[in-house]
């Protein structure tokens, strides 16, 4: 999720609105045609690929009602916006995940000590094929959409899917593998593997999330460029405790400028005005509070962090 400044053309929220509303709609076809091949190919594999494709429509629901929500503008009770809600998804969707690993792996444990005997491989790997092709479609309509739109619940959920062509990739592997003679314990054993995948992908979606509740400060090259656009613009003198953090798709920018003392407050306002215009034209997603302070002020306490002031 960018939040490098790319200009005000280049920010559409609502095309987060529309991949949410694709992703469900290819979760449900997912399903169907996965479900299938579990009942027809009885291999634990093909189940992992089912379960996690169970645990992405949860996941895609709640990603896109966060979206909707997120997308509300700022109300008289909720002054900031609603773009947190973006992060209390990431963490519903890493609780789904999580919990789908758990079941994945004490069922893959109890298989281990014997195979499944495997029907119809051929169509339960055109089937994962398919899986496939879909959702790599949906991926790349995803990673589109971050372009424009920065959102934590659509890169959650193109996580999900990126790892759902990889599982998918896995399943043919395996049945293949079966086929051509391979010991029954590898089918099992892939699924544990995927069960761990499936633990590390949890452990960086809640992180994000995280993040966003927590108001973690953006990374430090946008906090660099922001410095620097706003020093290189005429009248500014210096700047000090920037502060930064994303909620939803917006981000919110405060920080002290340090202008010449002798200014009118009049000539004051312009520069304050020339600067909030310049950072809009790189965030257009950004809310920005300025503080203008005679150059040479630094010394304010109202910002200050334990070892931390700039």
């Amino acid at each position: 999720m960018t939040v490098n400044g790319q200009g005000k053309d280049n920010f559409k929220p609502a095309l987060a609105l529309r991949a949410g509303m694709l992703s469900i709609a290819t979760v449900i076809f997912l399903i169907l045609i996965k479900l299938y091949a579990t009942v027809e190919n009885g291999s634990v594999s093909v189940l992992a690929s089912l379960i996690d494709s169970l645990t992405d429509a949860a996941a895609s629901l709640v990603t896109y009602l966060a979206i909707r929500v997120s997308l509300k503008p700022a109300d008289s009770d909720h002054r900031f916006g609603h773009g947190k809600v973006e992060g209390l998804a990431a963490l519903f969707q890493a609780a789904f995940i999580g919990g789908a690993g758990v079941f994945l792996l004490l069922e893959s444990l109890s298989r281990l000590g014997g195979g499944v005997p495997l029907d119809h491989s051929a169509s339960a790997i055109a089937i994962m094929a398919i899986s496939i092709a879909i959702s790599l479609g949906l991926v790349l309509v995803q990673k589109y959409t971050l372009k424009y739109a920065p959102s934590l619940a659509v890169e959650s959920d193109s996580a999900h899917y990126s790892m759902d062509i990889l599982i998918n990739l896995g399943v043919i592997v395996i049945l293949l593998a079966l086929n051509a003679g391979a010991p029954h314990w590898i089918d099992p054993a892939f699924a544990i593997v995927v069960a761990g995948y499936l633990g590390m992908t949890v452990w960086k979606i809640a992180a994000k999330g995280v993040d966003m509740l927590l108001d973690r400060e953006l990374p430090d090259d946008t906090r660099l460029a922001i410095t620097q656009k706003v020093l290189a613009q005429k009248g500014v003198l210096g700047m000090h405790d920037l502060r930064t953090r994303m909620s939803g798709m917006r981000i919110f920018i405060s920080f002290d400028m340090e202008l010449d003392p002798a200014l009118s407050l009049n000539d004051a306002h312009d520069i304050v005005r020339a600067v909030e215009h310049a950072l809009f034209a790189d965030y257009p997603n950004a809310e920005i509070l300025i503080h203008p302070d005679p150059h040479g002020d630094t010394h304010d306490t109202r910002h200050q962090v334990a070892g931390v002031h700039h």
